[in-house]
C-alpha cells in the first residue's frame, strides 16, 4: 500500500523508499557515481582506511583481469593477516574474513563504484581505481610492516645532552676536554641524528 507502484513503461513494479526515491533512481544514482565523478575525498580515505578493503584492491589490480571470486580474496586476506600460508589458515580464520567482506566490505566499496561485486555469485571484478591509487600506494597493507617511529635518535640526544651538558660544567673528568670538542661533539651527534632520520 503506497510502497510500490507502475512504472510508464511496461508496467513494471518499482519499489520506493520513505522518500519517494524508487529503487530504480537509486540504482541510476549508484551507476551515476560508478560511471562518471570522481569520489569525495572523504570517501576515498574512508575506503582507504581500512586495511581489509586495501588489500581487496591491491590482491584485484595484482589480477591479470582484475577479478576474482570472494573466497580467494577471504582466503588471501586472512593468510596476510595470520601471517602464514592459505593452506595452514584454519576455518574459523577464513570464515572470520569472509563475513566482514561478505558483509561490511564489499558492499560498501561496490557502492562507491571502485568494485562491481556480484553477491549472490560470490564475483568481484575491480572498477577504475585511477583516482585513488595515489592514496592506494602511500598506504602499507600490513600493519606489522608499518614503520614506527625509532627510539635510537632519543637515546643518542639524551646521551649527548648529558655528557655535553656535564663537560660545559666541568663535572669530574669531562672538564679536561676544551669547549670546542663538546661543541663538535654536539654538531656530529645532530648530523647523526638526522641522517639516521632520513634513512
Amino acid at each position: 500500500m503506497g510502497t510500490a507502484r507502475n512504472a510508464s513503461s511496461g508496467g513494471e513494479t518499482t519499489g520506493r523508499n520513505g522518500d519517494g526515491v524508487s529503487r530504480e533512481q537509486l540504482n541510476d544514482l549508484i551507476d551515476t557515481k560508478r560511471e562518471g565523478g570522481e569520489l569525495p575525498l572523504d570517501d576515498v580515505f574512508d575506503l582507504l582506511r581500512n586495511q581489509r578493503r586495501r588489500g581487496v584492491l591491491r590482491y584485484l589490480r595484482d589480477q591479470t583481469d582484475g577479478s576474482a571470486t570472494l573466497d580467494t580474496v577471504a582466503e588471501h586476506i586472512a593468510a596476510k593477516e595470520n601471517d602464514i600460508e592459505i593452506k595452514q589458515l584454519t576455518s574459523s580464520q577464513r570464515k572470520r574474513v569472509y563475513i566482514g567482506l561478505y558483509q561490511c566490505h564489499l558492499p560498501k566499496m561496490d557502492e562507491l563504484g571502485v568494485i562491481e561485486y556480484d553477491q549472490s555469485r560470490g564475483t568481484i571484478e575491480l572498477q577504475d581505481i585511477s583516482q585513488i591509487e595515489p592514496f592506494l600506494e602511500g598506504l602499507n597493507t600490513d600493519p606489522r610492516t608499518e614503520s614506527t617511529p625509532s627510539a635510537v635518535p632519543i637515546y643518542v640526544a639524551s646521551a649527548v645532552g648529558i655528557v655535553v651538558t656535564g663537560g660545559v660544567l666541568d663535572v669530574g673528568p669531562l672538564a679536561m676536554a676544551p669547549a670546542a670538542a663538546w661543541t663538535m661533539l654536539s654538531i656530529v651527534a645532530l648530523f647523526g641524528v638526522a641522517i639516521h632520520q632520513y634513512r
